[in-house]
Protein backbone atom coordinates (compact mmCIF):
# COMPACT_ATOMS: atom_id res chain seq x y z
CA UNK A 1 0.00 0.00 0.00
CA UNK A 2 1.52 3.13 -0.74
CA UNK A 3 2.12 5.58 1.95
CA UNK A 4 -0.56 8.15 1.35
CA UNK A 5 -2.80 5.27 1.06
CA UNK A 6 -1.60 4.39 4.72
CA UNK A 7 -2.06 7.80 5.61
CA UNK A 8 -5.36 8.27 4.51
CA UNK A 9 -6.32 4.68 5.83
CA UNK A 10 -4.95 5.65 9.51
CA UNK A 11 -6.81 9.14 9.53
CA UNK A 12 -10.06 7.03 8.59
CA UNK A 13 -9.68 5.14 11.54
CA UNK A 14 -8.52 7.71 13.94
CA UNK A 15 -11.89 10.18 13.09
CA UNK A 16 -14.36 7.41 13.16
CA UNK A 17 -13.37 6.95 16.55
CA UNK A 18 -12.97 10.52 17.73
CA UNK A 19 -15.72 11.39 20.55
CA UNK A 20 -17.25 14.78 21.04
CA UNK A 21 -17.33 16.98 22.72
CA UNK A 22 -14.60 18.62 25.25
CA UNK A 23 -11.94 17.17 24.31
CA UNK A 24 -8.04 18.49 25.40
CA UNK A 25 -6.26 20.18 23.08
CA UNK A 26 -3.56 17.35 22.59
CA UNK A 27 -6.59 15.12 21.28
CA UNK A 28 -7.41 17.93 19.24
CA UNK A 29 -4.36 19.14 17.57
CA UNK A 30 -3.65 16.11 14.73
CA UNK A 31 -0.56 16.02 12.80
CA UNK A 32 -0.69 13.76 10.34
CA UNK A 33 3.17 13.34 8.87
CA UNK A 34 4.13 12.53 6.14
CA UNK A 35 7.72 12.13 4.32
CA UNK A 36 8.28 15.90 2.21
CA UNK A 37 9.11 13.83 -0.99
CA UNK A 38 4.96 12.96 -0.87
CA UNK A 39 4.17 16.28 -0.12
CA UNK A 40 2.76 16.59 -3.86
CA UNK A 41 1.15 13.58 -3.89
CA UNK A 42 -0.29 14.21 -0.51
CA UNK A 43 -1.87 17.80 -1.21
CA UNK A 44 -3.64 16.44 -4.54
CA UNK A 45 -5.35 13.50 -2.70
CA UNK A 46 -6.54 16.20 0.66
CA UNK A 47 -9.80 16.02 -0.53
CA UNK A 48 -10.06 12.39 0.23
CA UNK A 49 -9.17 13.28 3.89
CA UNK A 50 -12.20 16.19 3.30
CA UNK A 51 -14.36 12.92 2.38
CA UNK A 52 -13.76 10.63 5.13
CA UNK A 53 -14.14 13.69 7.41
CA UNK A 54 -17.81 14.55 6.09
CA UNK A 55 -18.84 10.81 6.53
CA UNK A 56 -17.89 10.57 9.96
CA UNK A 57 -20.56 13.90 10.28
CA UNK A 58 -17.78 16.39 10.84
CA UNK A 59 -17.61 19.81 8.75
CA UNK A 60 -13.68 20.49 7.04
CA UNK A 61 -12.73 23.73 6.50
CA UNK A 62 -9.17 23.67 4.95
CA UNK A 63 -6.43 26.72 5.52
CA UNK A 64 -3.74 26.55 2.88
CA UNK A 65 -0.55 28.67 3.69
CA UNK A 66 0.96 28.30 0.54
CA UNK A 67 1.51 31.71 -0.99
CA UNK A 68 1.08 33.10 2.84
CA UNK A 69 5.27 34.35 2.47
CA UNK A 70 4.06 36.41 -0.53
CA UNK A 71 0.95 37.57 0.65
CA UNK A 72 3.01 38.70 4.21
CA UNK A 73 5.45 40.53 1.55
CA UNK A 74 2.73 42.29 -0.22
CA UNK A 75 1.71 43.92 3.26
CA UNK A 76 4.98 45.49 3.24
CA UNK A 77 5.73 49.32 1.91
CA UNK A 78 6.80 49.09 -1.91
CA UNK A 79 9.98 50.67 -1.31
CA UNK A 80 10.38 48.62 2.26
CA UNK A 81 9.63 45.67 0.02
CA UNK A 82 12.26 46.34 -2.40
CA UNK A 83 15.10 47.12 0.53
CA UNK A 84 14.28 43.67 2.16
CA UNK A 85 14.44 41.60 -1.31
CA UNK A 86 17.52 43.34 -2.11
CA UNK A 87 19.28 41.96 1.04
CA UNK A 88 18.09 38.55 1.94
CA UNK A 89 19.27 38.30 5.06
CA UNK A 90 16.91 41.54 5.99
CA UNK A 91 14.30 39.07 5.10
CA UNK A 92 15.04 36.78 7.98
CA UNK A 93 15.20 39.21 10.54
CA UNK A 94 11.84 40.71 9.57
CA UNK A 95 9.95 37.51 9.01
CA UNK A 96 11.32 36.17 12.81
CA UNK A 97 8.51 37.74 15.14
CA UNK A 98 6.66 39.41 12.11
CA UNK A 99 6.03 36.47 9.72
CA UNK A 100 4.42 35.04 12.96
CA UNK A 101 2.49 37.36 13.84
CA UNK A 102 0.13 37.71 10.32
CA UNK A 103 0.26 33.83 10.26
CA UNK A 104 -1.19 33.96 13.33
CA UNK A 105 -3.70 36.59 12.83
CA UNK A 106 -4.57 34.76 9.28
CA UNK A 107 -4.96 31.41 10.70
CA UNK A 108 -7.21 32.92 13.86
CA UNK A 109 -9.37 34.77 11.12
CA UNK A 110 -10.09 31.57 9.57
CA UNK A 111 -11.01 29.32 12.61
CA UNK A 112 -13.21 33.00 14.06
CA UNK A 113 -15.01 32.53 10.65
CA UNK A 114 -16.61 29.39 12.11
CA UNK A 115 -19.51 30.31 14.06
CA UNK A 116 -18.34 28.19 17.55
CA UNK A 117 -21.39 25.96 17.83
CA UNK A 118 -20.53 24.82 14.44
CA UNK A 119 -16.26 25.19 15.24
CA UNK A 120 -16.48 22.38 18.07
CA UNK A 121 -17.61 19.33 14.94
CA UNK A 122 -15.27 21.27 12.53
CA UNK A 123 -12.12 20.04 11.34
CA UNK A 124 -9.44 22.80 10.19
CA UNK A 125 -7.13 21.06 7.81
CA UNK A 126 -3.46 23.23 7.83
CA UNK A 127 -1.66 22.37 4.63
CA UNK A 128 1.08 24.33 2.52
CA UNK A 129 2.98 24.50 6.19
CA UNK A 130 6.61 24.03 3.60
CA UNK A 131 6.07 27.50 2.98
CA UNK A 132 7.30 28.49 6.44
CA UNK A 133 10.67 26.75 6.20
CA UNK A 134 13.50 28.65 7.26
CA UNK A 135 11.54 31.85 8.15
CA UNK A 136 8.61 30.57 10.76
CA UNK A 137 8.92 27.46 13.23
CA UNK A 138 5.46 25.38 13.09
CA UNK A 139 5.92 25.27 16.79
CA UNK A 140 5.80 29.38 17.21
CA UNK A 141 2.49 29.24 15.27
CA UNK A 142 0.78 26.39 17.43
CA UNK A 143 1.82 27.86 20.28
CA UNK A 144 0.20 31.55 20.01
CA UNK A 145 -2.56 29.33 18.85
CA UNK A 146 -3.40 27.16 21.67
CA UNK A 147 -6.54 29.01 23.09
CA UNK A 148 -8.21 29.71 19.83
CA UNK A 149 -8.32 26.07 18.70
CA UNK A 150 -11.95 26.07 18.46
CA UNK A 151 -12.45 22.28 17.06
CA UNK A 152 -9.96 19.76 15.54
CA UNK A 153 -6.60 21.10 14.13
CA UNK A 154 -5.04 18.63 11.60
CA UNK A 155 -1.50 19.67 10.22
CA UNK A 156 -0.35 18.41 7.34
CA UNK A 157 3.52 18.04 8.85
CA UNK A 158 5.92 17.12 5.91
CA UNK A 159 8.77 15.63 8.39
CA UNK A 160 8.99 12.94 11.04
CA UNK A 161 8.35 12.06 14.42
CA UNK A 162 10.13 10.35 17.14
CA UNK A 163 8.06 10.02 20.69
CA UNK A 164 6.84 13.27 20.70
CA UNK A 165 9.43 14.86 19.43
CA UNK A 166 8.59 16.78 15.39
CA UNK A 167 11.48 17.58 13.05
CA UNK A 168 9.97 20.06 10.14
CA UNK A 169 11.34 19.15 6.85
CA UNK A 170 14.27 16.70 8.38
CA UNK A 171 15.62 19.82 10.13
CA UNK A 172 18.13 18.50 12.71
CA UNK A 173 16.37 20.08 15.53
CA UNK A 174 12.87 19.07 16.67
CA UNK A 175 10.45 20.03 19.50
CA UNK A 176 8.19 18.07 22.03
CA UNK A 177 4.44 18.58 21.21
CA UNK A 178 1.68 16.42 22.65
CA UNK A 179 -0.57 16.21 19.52
CA UNK A 180 -2.10 13.18 18.31
CA UNK A 181 -0.25 11.44 15.04
CA UNK A 182 -1.20 10.08 12.40
CA UNK A 183 1.30 8.12 10.66
CA UNK A 184 1.30 5.47 7.99
CA UNK A 185 2.54 2.69 10.41
CA UNK A 186 -0.58 2.98 12.78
Amino acid sequence: MARIDQLLASYRRHVSLTPRGNLPLSQRVWFVVYPPEDERRLVNRIPEFEIATRDEGLDWRRIDLGGAFADWMDTFDPDERTDCLAVPDIVENYADPGFVDYLVERLRRELASVPTAAAVHTVFAVSGLMELYDFVHVSAVLESLDSHLPGIVVLFFPGEREGNTYRFLGARTGWNYLATPILTDD
